[in-house]
């Protein structure tokens, strides 16, 4: 065996640092490039629009609608997401013209478009593909007075 003198200590020393650095090197630089650390596309803008935002949230306050969203898997395999639309006196609300949007809650490649269908009095559908687990819906009204609704759904 070899005496241990300070060169060898210094050899050691630096490679075991000079891998830490490297492995660090690595795992930042995959980090920073598969997730951007941003939900929103454009958060600045979206910012900027904040007040727009308010005064959509108030109308829709003096509206009074509501919504009950429910979301359940077909035989078929697809996934039907249900949404009740209710005037404030409790009556169904019809008519409306609604989009949304399924949205996984840890990654936005699987988030999906949902366009809905009136298939009774208030009562809306759409049919998207999803794997098991917790989704948020996101549903608003394309035209019209303004409405939005979102709730974390659990799809078997």
């Amino acid at each position: 065996m070899k005496p241990l003198t300070g060169r060898r200590v210094l050899v050691w020393l630096g490679g075991f640092f000079g891998l830490i650095i490297t492995t660090n090197a690595i795992f930042i630089t995959e980090a920073v490039k598969t997730f951007r650390g941003e939900d929103e596309q454009k958060p600045y803008l979206q910012g900027v629009q904040y007040n727009h935002t308010l005064a959509h949230r108030a109308e829709q306050a003096r509206l009074g609608w509501r919504a009950s969203i429910d979301a359940r898997r077909m035989a078929a395999g697809q996934v039907e997401i249900l949404v009740e639309l209710r005037r404030p006196d409790g009556s169904p609300e019809t008519g409306a013209r609604l989009a949304g949007e399924l949205r996984h809650p840890a990654d936005e490649y699987r988030d999906q478009p949902l366009s809905f269908s009136q298939v009774s009095s208030g009562r809306y559908e759409a049919k998207a593909q999803a794997a098991p687990g917790n989704w948020d819906v996101l549903v608003s009204n394309r035209e019209g007075a303004p409405f939005q609704a979102i709730r974390r759904v659990w799809v078997h």
